[in-house]
C-alpha cells in the first residue's frame, strides 16, 4: 500500500481570513479570550481533517515553520504565535494524537542545517518531549544548492536529533540546484 504522509496541520501560511478574527469578527489581539477561541479552531481543525482521512495517512506535519532565527527567543512571530504563544504547538500534537493514537506526528522546517536555527528547534523538540508532548520526529525540507547546506551540515543536524530519544527524521521535501 503507498504511504500517505499529511502536511501540514498548522502552518502560518494559507489560513483563511476569519480565522484570526474574534467573535465580534475584529482581527484578534493577544487576550485571553481569543487564545481559547483560537485554541479551539485549531481543536476543531485538525480533528475534522485527521477524521476524514483516518487511517489512511500514516504520517503527519503536525507544525510547519515554527521557528525563525532571527527572533531573540527562535520563535516565528505568527499570528498563532502572537495570540496562543507555544500553546498552539502542544495543543496540536496533543490533539493530533488523540485522534490518531498510531500515526507518526512531526514538526516540520526548513533550513534545520542552519546552526542557530538547529540549536532553537532542537531546544523546542527537547523541551516538548520532556513535558511528554507527543512529538514523534522532525521533518526537514532540505531545499539545498551546490555550495549550501554542507554535507558536514546536513550530518551534525541528522546526528543532533537523532540523539534525542525517539525522536526520527526524515527529509520530507528535496530539491537541489
Amino acid at each position: 500500500s503507498m504511504q500517505v504522509r499529511g502536511h501540514a496541520l498548522v502552518w502560518h501560511e494559507q489560513n483563511p481570513d476569519w480565522l484570526f478574527r474574534d467573535a465580534n469578527g475584529n482581527p484578534m489581539t493577544p487576550t485571553p479570550a481569543n487564545k481559547v477561541l483560537l485554541l479551539q479552531r485549531l481543536d476543531t481543525h485538525i480533528r475534522a481533517v485527521m477524521t476524514h482521512f483516518g487511517n489512511s495517512v500514516q504520517s503527519w506535519d503536525v507544525v510547519n515553520e515554527v521557528i525563525d532565527q532571527s527572533q531573540p527567543d527562535g520563535f516565528r512571530r505568527s499570528m498563532w504565535f502572537q495570540i496562543c504563544g507555544t500553546d498552539y504547538i502542544d495543543k496540536a500534537f496533543q490533539v493530533a494524537r488523540e485522534v490518531s493514537p498510531t500515526a507518526k506526528l512531526y514538526i516540520n522546517d526548513f533550513e534545520t542545517t542552519d546552526q542557530r536555527k538547529r540549536v532553537f528547534l532542537l531546544s523546542l523538540v527537547q523541551n516538548l518531549k520532556s513535558r511528554g508532548i507527543p512529538v514523534d520526529g522532525v521533518g526537514h525540507q532540505m531545499h539545498s544548492n551546490i555550495e549550501s547546506p554542507t554535507a558536514d551540515a546536513i550530518i551534525a543536524t541528522i546526528n543532533a536529533f537523532s540523539a534525542i530519544p525517539g525522536i526520527d527524521n526524515q527529509i520530507t521535501e528535496l530539491d537541489v540546484s
